[in-house]
């Protein structure tokens, strides 16, 4: 029985320290932690039942909650604000987080406070997509040769912007902008 607490403890304390130095280069959701640390704990090579394994986690991801080390709210504005600088819209922001295993609510509030003073945030973060694409206005080609050309390239840019998860209102305002002037006051 001592034997089997001094096992139990050993454990505990592998999973704490790899959890610890996990932590500390990565922000991450509760619910990514909880996989790498099922992860790391088939690695340890010791024989426990998934009910053992489960209650580790939990006592191992709770005290990581309490310490504030994980905090899924913070976790969801980091990556927000991250996403939009890159030029992302809502609409694949929700995919990727809810991939993270983040609650609607905790994505729409995170969306909230980075948008927070930005009411046409959509269209903002369409125009940085374009603006590091190079496409729309930020076109490098001086002349577009022909009609069939135009079309042609209004249509990629079309579909850039539409795999990006943009709406179709937000990609029409950003593709018929002419004047560089005008995208960037927004």
């Amino acid at each position: 029985m001592i034997h089997l607490m001094r096992n139990e403890e050993k454990i505990i304390k592998k999973l704490r320290n790899s959890a610890m130095s996990y932590l500390a280069r990565y922000e991450v959701s509760i619910h990514q932690f909880e996989n790498t640390m099922k992860r790391k704990l088939s690695n340890f090579q010791h024989d426990l039942s998934e009910t053992e394994s489960i209650k580790f986690i939990d006592l191992i991801k709770k005290e990581m909650v309490s310490a504030k080390f994980i905090d899924d709210k913070r976790f969801a504005e980091v990556k927000v604000r991250s996403m939009r600088r890159q030029g992302n819209s809502q609409k694949l922001i929700y995919a990727k987080l809810k991939v993270k295993g983040l609650s609607n609510n905790v994505i729409q509030s995170a969306i909230d406070i980075v948008d927070e003073g930005h009411e046409d945030a959509e269209m903002i973060a369409a125009l940085k997509f374009i603006k590091k694409k190079n496409i729309g206005i930020y076109y490098k080609n001086e002349k577009i040769n022909d009609e069939t050309n135009e079309y042609t390239l209004r249509e990629k840019w079309f579909g850039a912007l539409l795999r990006k998860g943009f709406t179709l209102e937000v990609i029409r305002k950003v593709i018929n902008i002419k004047d560089i002037d005008n995208a960037d006051l927004i």
